[in-house]
């Protein structure tokens, strides 16, 4: 666990809330200070410059106006530049107490349990996460109408005793105002990130003149024969103002997120509290399993027609995820990455700890026999569920997403890799075109046959290394690229015959369920095609047994 844990059994009581409050504040105010004192200390040195020698001179000119140029940038980005505030509508999908009256009486049991005021809103979110936001002013130190988010795949992989420990982790951090204080800690955080990023910008802009200027004069010098200078351009004053205050940055961002990282752990003992020990563990290693298996999913499944135009069933892009996770192999898989957590070094800049360190920490705590808790799946308190995924992706997905044909899972794993599999054969064809043979595994197995081989190969993408071999080693290079390529003809050919298709596995890669029997002949009937005395007749029997004579096979066309 390491020394810097805190202990378990209450929240850590380093800071107290309001000695939180006051050293964002403090933190938040000493970054104005800064930039005021450097303001201040140009003044006061061209005051006391002008004072000690009595009289306007020149030199005193030039001074001020190296003081103005480095007083301004600070003043403008610092002072005069405005972020613009969001006031577009949150994200997510709102869901009411009408909808959903099982979520919400969830969401207010646990806020009557916690002692907070519950939330006035709740929102459906796509991602693996929860989270509250409140409208507050003064810094975040006045409250405001609160807003609590739910990622819908929590709904999916959680337990209902489990998203129960998520909920109660959240209304910890109302209890113990983290929430409010986080406005003071996000508004220190949009200033030093904007201060530091304008500053960057223009000593960036001011580079580039520089570099400019002096590439001109080197052309000059060059131009008379001359030796162009050294000089680099630097971003002047500007760049030295964004590492000053980029290390008063880190220091803000050091000691907010150490308090953010006393909060959490305090949110777990509250969570562990109200839902239980061994639901909060629970929850605390099935998040990272879930976020990694949902980007597994959505970049797998979800989104595997997205070029060919295609996507799930409405309800099914989200909603899919319950297949993946109910699958028995996929299920086996999470649960053992979900008991192996990997241990970590606590990042001085994040404001959560390593989640290893929170599970052993509310592990630690002594057992309060209430065991897992509900183990129904927390996607039955969503009435109607598969409508409010439907309606998730409606306010979620970008407007291309409403173009795509919507198809079920098997015609959707068909036709993406079907899509995929033509694009992949398009380099083959178009070489096919070039030498005057038709497109087809018949006009393939034609040019290997007239030994036409290299000048077919030569067409195909290849690597810098084959196109630069010769003899023996550019035909071992050049001959899996021919052979993939190969395969992918005859397969078309065959799928284009309805003798086979690709078919959906949750626990897999999809796989192409060839007739009996044909899939090894035909991975060796290619080896022969493609040896260094070439057979194809294996090729062309195979196809024909099938009824597709190699030379009609249709398969893409370039």
């Amino acid at each position: 666990m390491g020394a810097s844990q805190p202990a378990v059994g209450r929240p850590s009581s380093g800071m107290s809330t309001s000695v939180r409050a006051l050293t964002a504040v403090a933190m938040l105010a000493g970054f104005y200070l800064l930039a005021l004192g450097i303001v201040a200390a140009l003044i006061a040195v061209d005051v006391s410059l002008y004072l000690a020698s009595g009289e306007l001179r020149p030199a005193l000119v030039k001074i001020w106006a190296v003081s103005a140029v480095i007083a301004y940038p600070v003043v403008r980005v610092v002072f005069l530049t405005r972020h613009r505030e969001d006031d577009g509508e949150l994200p997510g999908l709102p869901v009411t107490r009408e909808e959903q009256p099982a979520l919400w009486a969830v969401v207010d049991r646990i806020s009557e349990r916690t002692g907070v005021r519950g939330p006035a809103e709740i929102r459906l979110i796509p991602e693996v996460n929860a989270g509250v936001r409140e409208e507050t002013r003064l810094l975040g130190l006045l409250p405001g109408k609160r807003h609590l988010v739910i990622g819908v795949p929590l709904l999916i992989g959680l337990t209902e005793a489990e998203l129960e420990s998520v909920l109660a982790h959240e209304f910890g951090h109302y209890s113990n105002q983290d929430v409010r204080l986080a406005g003071v800690t996000l508004a220190g955080r949009t200033a030093l990130l904007r201060t530091v990023g304008g500053l960057h910008q223009r000593a960036d802009a001011h580079k580039a003149k520089e570099a400019a200027k002096l590439q001109a004069k080197a052309d000059k010098r060059l131009a008379k024969g001359r030796k162009p200078s050294s000089e680099e351009a630097t971003g002047g004053v500007d760049r030295v103002l964004a590492k000053i205050f980029t290390q008063y940055g880190k220091l803000y961002f050091r000691v907010s997120e150490a308090v953010g990282r006393r909060q959490e752990y305090a949110a777990d003992l509250v969570a562990a509290r109200l839902a239980g020990r061994d639901a909060t563990a629970s929850a605390l290693r099935r998040i990272p399993v879930l976020d990694a298996a949902q980007d597994f999913y959505l970049g797998n499944y979800a989104t595997l027609g997205w070029e060919a135009g295609l996507l799930p069933p409405a309800g099914q892009l989200y909603g899919g995820f319950a297949h993946l996770l109910a699958d028995p192999e996929r299920r086996k898989e999470l649960d053992a990455l979900a008991l192996e957590l990997p241990e970590t070094e606590p990042d001085p800049y994040d404001s959560h700890p390593p989640i290893d360190r929170r599970v052993a920490a509310v592990e630690a705590l002594p057992d309060d026999g209430r065991g897992a808790g509900s183990t129904a799946p927390a996607l039955g308190l969503l009435r109607d569920a598969e409508q409010v995924l439907a309606a998730l992706e409606v306010v979620s997905l970008v407007p291309e997403a409403a173009r795509k044909e919507r198809v079920d899972w098997p015609e959707l794993v068909h036709r993406s890799l079907l899509a995929d599999c033509r694009e992949s054969t398009r380099p083959l064809g178009e070489a096919l075109t070039a030498l005057g043979l038709p497109p087809t595994i018949g006009g393939a197995l034609d040019a290997i046959d007239s030994g036409r081989t290299r000048e077919l190969v030569e067409r195909l993408p290849l690597s810098d290394e084959a196109r630069a071999a010769t003899g023996r080693a550019a035909r071992e290079l050049a001959r899996p690229v021919l052979r993939g390529a190969l395969s992918r003809l005859a397969v078309l050919a065959l799928v284009d015959a309805g003798l086979t298709r690709w078919e959906l596995s949750w626990s897999g890669p999809a796989h192409l369920r060839l007739p009996d029997g044909l899939g090894d002949r035909l991975t060796a009937s290619l080896d022969a095609a493609c040896s260094d005395t070439p057979d194809t007749a294996a090729v062309r029997a195979l196809l024909a047994e099938a009824g597709l004579p190699a030379t009609t096979a249709t398969v893409t066309t370039p």
